[in-house]
């Protein structure tokens, strides 16, 4: 189930969502342009637990305080699938999420969704040399932001039929509720299966930590809420 849009009217320019989308694809392309630097450049910017957890800290550019790399590593990606689909998420749900929090409150709030997400990752496997990359943490806040303030939302969505596209308006509980299962269930199987945490993946519990983080931290963000988003669209 792929998300391509919703039907909500934004009154204001997410300028936040799309500067995230801009920064993203310029690391990626240096990353990409880095040539067989490429595993050099990811493990100097990528969150690794062990290092964090014992404070390792790895030669520049890698940051001095190994636990900035939770940051940057939420502007890290591993393919094209990845940001693809990452940004994808971003530009769909976060514009509403944006116009209830504002500019700068949104920018907050995404990077405290992606920090909860990289903390949570880190704990489930504190001691793992495996980097953590991405900014699905940060994305994972931002829908469970989402899902809390308009679950009835209808989401333009793609869903494969085998070799067929067939396009759905869903409400938003159904598409993000159907993708946190997911990532519950998923994540919590991989604990009890210690030779796929033991290996790279999806690092599920990062979606995890994000999406509580941003299912809870949005009642304090928010400036603007549902009633009136829907007045404007009313009468605009």
């Amino acid at each position: 189930m792929i998300p391509i849009g919703d039907d909500e009217r934004r009154p204001i320019f997410p300028f936040v969502v799309y500067l995230v989308v801009a920064i993203n694809v310029y690391v990626f392309v240096q990353e990409l342009a880095s040539g067989p630097g490429i595993d050099r450049f990811i493990g100097a910017f990528a969150a690794i637990p062990y290092d964090i957890t014992h404070d390792v800290a790895l030669a520049p550019p890698s940051p001095p305080v190994p636990a900035l790399t939770i940051v940057t590593s939420m502007f890290l990606h591993g393919s094209i699938p990845h940001i693809a689909f990452n940004m994808l998420f971003l530009l769909v749900f976060g514009p509403a999420v944006e116009y209830l929090c504002g500019h700068l409150r949104f920018a907050v709030f995404y990077l405290l969704s992606g920090i909860a997400g990289g903390i949570a990752q880190i704990a489930i496997g504190p001691n793992s040399h495996i980097p953590a990359l991405g900014a699905s943490g940060a994305i994972a806040g931002v829908l469970g932001a989402y899902l809390v303030n308009f679950p009835l939302a209808r989401v333009r969505t793609i869903v494969p039929i085998g070799c067929f596209p067939l396009f759905l308006r869903l409400p938003a509980i159904v598409v993000i509720g159907i993708w946190a299962l997911t990532q519950f269930l998923n994540g919590f199987g991989s604990v009890s299966d210690r030779a796929a945490a033991s290996q790279g993946g999806t690092a599920y519990f990062a979606h995890i930590g994000g999406f509580c983080a941003g299912v809870i931290m949005i009642g304090f963000f928010k400036i603007r809420d549902t009633a009136q988003r829907r007045a404007y669209r009313y009468y605009y």
